[in-house]
C-alpha cells in the first residue's frame, strides 16, 4: 500500500510531545518495516535529524502565531492532492487532527479511504489545561466532523473510543481500540551499573523516574507528596524526573515546600536516543495520574511501556486501559489516584525488595514482547487499511 501519513508535528522535538513525535515516527517505520510504501506530510517547523527509511516532506507555513495555524491546513491540502495525483496513493492516515479538514477533503478528492488516529479526549484535556471557550469550541468543531466522516479511527484506550463515539455519534463500526506500543529493541533491559555511567550517576543510588511531557494531568505533584515518606525508609533514594512542557514551572517550588528539593532532578527534555538510559536507570517507574476530571483515568501511557520494556517495575494509578495491563501481567503495582500515602507505600516496598522488583520487571518484559511492540501496532493499522479497500 502506498500510504500517506499527516502530522501537524515539530520533528525537531521542541514544540511536539516527546511521546508524540515517537508514536509518529514508529508508526511511519513499522508500517515501511511490512512492506509498505510511507510518506510523511509534517510541518516546517524543524527537520528530524535522523535518517528516516520512508519519505518525509516538510509543508511549508506562514511562521506567524495565527497564520501559522491556518496556513498548514492549506498547504497541507494542496501537497496532498498534488502528490495524490502525481504518486498516487491507497490511504491517508493523519496521526493527529489539528483545525482543519485538509485530510479529509484531499481523501474525497483523491478517492481513497481517510483514517485518523484519537490520542486523547481533547476537550477533557483543555479544559484542564486552562483554555478558553472559543478555542474548545473549535476543536470540537473539527474533531466532530473528522471523527464521524472518516472511515476508519484508531483510539488508544477504550474509554477514549467510548467518549469519542457517545460525544461525536461516531459509529462503533468505525472506531478501533489500538493501544501504543514500544520499540522492544531499542529499549531493552540493561545493568543498572551501564545506564548509570552513561548518564553520569551514582549506580549505589536508588532511582525512582517519571519520564513523560509535563501536563496538568501528568501527577507529579503526588511524587513530590510522597518522597518524605519514601525517604524516612529508603534514605538513598533519588527521584528523577525527565521532560519538559507548558506545565510544571511550579514543581521545583513545590519540592523546596516539601523539603526534599536536594533529592529531585528535573532534567528537562531528553533527545530520544537517551530515554531507554533513563529506563534502566530507575529501581522504580511511576505513572501518578491524578483522577481529575477523568483525564488520568484514561490516558495511554507509553512510559508505562517503557518502562515495563526495560524490566523495571512500575508504580501506576488505576486507569482503565493503563493500569489494568501492569495488573494483569503482574508487571508493578496499582494504587488508587491522588493518594501519596499508598503512593510512598508502593514504591518503597519495591524498593526494599529487590526479587519482587526483578520479578515485576521480568513480567512486564515479557507482556512488552508478547503484545505491545510497535510492529504489533502497524500490523493491526495495516489490517483495518487493507479490509477499507477490499
Amino acid at each position: 500500500m502506498r500510504i500517506f501519513v499527516t502530522a501537524r508535528a515539530d520533528l525537531s522535538g521542541q514544540a511536539t510531545t516527546p511521546g508524540g513525535m515517537v508514536h509518529l515516527l514508529e508508526v511511519c517505520r513499522n508500517l515501511h518495516s511490512l512492506g509498505h510504501e510511507v510518506t510523511l506530510f509534517v510541518g516546517s517547523h524543524g527537520q528530524y535529524k535522523e535518517v528516516t527509511p520512508f519519505q518525509i516532506v516538510y509543508v511549508p507555513m506562514i511562521p506567524l502565531r495565527f497564520l501559522e495555524v491556518a496556513s498548514f491546513p492549506f498547504f497541507l491540502f494542496l501537497h496532498l492532492v498534488a502528490w495524490g495525483l502525481l504518486k498516487k496513493c491507497d490511504i491517508i492516515y493523519e496521526n493527529t487532527v489539528g483545525y482543519s479538514f485538509s485530510g479529509l477533503v484531499a481523501a474525497r478528492i483523491l478517492r481513497v479511504p481517510h483514517t485518523m488516529h484519537v490520542h486523547g479526549f481533547t476537550p477533557d484535556e483543555m479544559k484542564m489545561g486552562g483554555h478558553g471557550w472559543l478555542r474548545l469550541a473549535l476543536v470540537r468543531f473539527f474533531e466532530r466532523w473528522n471523527y464521524r466522516f472518516s472511515d476508519a479511527l484508531f483510539c488508544v484506550t477504550p474509554v477514549v473510543r467510548e467518549k469519542v463515539c457517545e460525544t461525536y455519534g461516531v459509529s462503533s463500526d468505525t472506531s478501533y481500540f489500538i493501544y501504543n506500543g514500544v520499540d522492544a529493541d531499542r529499549c531493552r533491559p540493561m545493568a543498572k551499573e551501564e545506564a548509570a555511567h552513561a548518564l553520569g550517576r551514582d549506580p549505589t543510588k536508588e532511582y525512582v523516574g517519571f519520564i513523560g511531557y509535563l501536563f496538568p494531568w501528568s501527577g507529579v505533584e503526588q511524587l513530590i507528596l510522597a518522597a518524605p515518606a519514601i525517604l524516612r525508609e529508603c534514605p538513598k533514594t533519588r527521584f528523577v524526573v525527565v521532560g519538559h512542557g507548558l506545565w510544571g514551572d511550579h514543581l521545583p517550588a513545590l519540592t523546596e515546600k516539601a523539603g526534599v528539593s536536594n533529592r529531585f532532578d528535573f532534567v528537562g527534555y531528553q533527545p530520544w536516543e537517551k530515554i531507554p538510559l533513563y529506563c534502566n536507570l530507575f529501581d522504580v517507574g511511576v505513572t501518578p495520574y491524578p483522577s481529575t476530571d477523568g483525564v488520568g483515568s484514561y490516558r495511554s501511557s507509553m512510559k508505562t511501556l517503557e518502562y515495563s520494556a526495560a524490566g523495571r517495575p512500575v508504580v501506576i494509578t488505576r486507569a482503565r486501559g493503563v493500569s489494568d495491563i501492569v495488573e494483569a501481567a503482574n508487571a508493578g503495582i496499582v494504587i488508587e489516584p491522588d493518594n501519596s500515602s499508598a503512593l510512598a507505600e508502593a514504591i518503597t516496598k519495591l524498593l526494599k525488595d529487590p526479587d519482587l522488583r526483578k520479578t515485576m520487571g521480568e513480567n512486564g518484559r515479557h507482556l512488552i514482547e508478547k503484545e505491545y511492540t510497535w510492529r504489533q501496532v502497524a500490523q493491526k493499522m495495516a489490517t483495518v487499511f487493507e479490509n477499507l479497500l477490499k
